[in-house]
């Protein structure tokens, strides 16, 4: 999860999530991270450089990533 402006110590930072792990479940977990105060923070799907579309509470990111295509060179998606 890229974290950007929020921390000074990290860009991303890395969260063990399934299929069934929501949105709010993976934001609440790098608020407490980060140590950040307040909840009005959300999860983006971005997609390229410009393209940005914010996940509601409750959508899976897990299974919207497994719908990106596979990477070629190395076996991931992006």
């Amino acid at each position: 999860v890229y974290v950007g402006a929020l921390s000074l110590h990290y860009e991303a930072l890395s969260v063990e999530a399934s299929k069934q792990t929501t949105a709010e479940e993976i934001v609440s977990c790098i608020v407490e991270r980060l140590g950040l105060t307040g909840n009005n923070y959300e999860l983006a799907e971005v997609a390229g450089e410009c393209k940005e579309r914010r996940l509601s509470a409750h959508e899976k990111p897990v299974s919207v990533m497994l719908l990106w295509p596979m990477h070629s060179e190395k076996d991931f998606h992006r």
